[in-house]
C-alpha cells in the first residue's frame, strides 16, 4: 500500500506559488451509465481493510477512512477487479483530523498492488485549497502535470469536498464541488483502477481522511 515519495509530488507547496490559471464552472455530475457505486454503508465490494505500521485502512461510521500516521509518505487504496478506461469518478472526501497541508484525493487508471504503483493519475486537493492532478513517472517519482494556487471552491479545514476526476481519452479533468478546476491532455494511461490517495507532508502529523458516496460513470472518450 505505500507509495514512497508521493511527498515529493508535494512540492505542491511551492510549486502552486508559481502556477496560475483560468476557472470555469461545470455541472456537478458528468452524465452516462454508472459503471460502479458505493455509499461505505458495508463492506460488500472488497475495499482493503487492514493495519499496518504506516496506517489504517477501515469502514467507519458509513465512510471509508485512511489513517496515514507516518510524516513525509503516501498511501493508497483502491476498488479491486475493476478497470476503466473512459470514465467520470466522483467522491465525497473530507479530511476529518490532520494537518492542512496534507494531501487527498482521487487515483485513477492505476496499475497497482500492495506494494507500489507502476502508473496512475492522482487528482487531489490539499485542506489549504491547493490542488493538481499528477502524474506517475517512475518508481520513485510523481510528476506534477498540472497545478493551481487556492481556490475558493475547496472548502477548507474539515469541510467535506466533491471530488470529480474526468479521464476522456486523453484528457484529464479535475472538478471539485461543481467547478471546473483544471485540465491536461496526456496519453500514457489508457486504463486502469480507480482509488483513493493520502498523503502526508514531512514531520505532518497523522491525516484521518474520509471517502464517502463513490460514482463511476461511463464518458465519451
Amino acid at each position: 500500500m505505500k507509495l514512497k515519495l508521493l511527498g515529493s509530488l508535494f512540492i505542491l507547496g511551492t510549486m502552486f506559488k508559481l502556477a496560475s490559471f483560468a476557472q470555469s464552472s461545470a455541472s456537478s455530475a458528468a452524465g452516462g451509465t454508472v459503471f460502479f457505486q458505493d455509499d461505505f454503508s458495508k463492506p460488500a465490494n472488497g475495499w482493503n481493510v487492514s493495519k499496518t505500521d504506516y496506517g489504517e485502512f477501515a469502514y467507519l461510521e458509513g465512510a471509508y477512512r485512511i489513517l496515514l500516521n507516518k510524516a513525509d509518505f503516501n498511501t493508497y487504496s483502491i476498488l479491486p477487479k475493476q478497470k476503466f478506461d473512459n470514465f467520470s469518478v466522483e467522491v465525497d472526501a473530507r479530511l476529518a483530523a490532520g494537518p492542512g497541508n496534507g494531501v487527498f484525493g482521487i487515483l485513477c487508471r492505476a496499475e497497482a498492488n500492495e506494494q507500489t504503483a507502476s502508473k496512475a493519475y492522482v487528482f487531489a486537493i490539499r485542506g489549504d485549497g491547493l490542488y493538481a492532478i499528477l502524474k506517475r513517472t517512475s518508481p520513485t517519482f510523481w510528476d506534477a502535470i498540472a497545478y493551481g494556487k487556492e481556490s475558493k471552491a475547496i472548502k477548507p479545514g474539515n469541510a467535506v469536498n466533491r471530488l470529480r476526476a474526468d479521464c476522456s481519452g486523453s484528457t484529464l479533468t479535475f472538478y471539485v464541488n461543481g467547478e471546473k478546476l483544471l485540465e491536461k491532455t496526456d496519453d500514457a494511461f489508457e486504463v486502469g483502477s480507480v482509488g483513493f490517495a493520502v498523503t502526508t507532508q514531512p514531520k505532518s502529523q497523522p491525516m484521518d481522511v474520509r471517502f464517502d458516496n463513490l460514482v463511476v460513470r461511463a464518458i465519451a472518450p
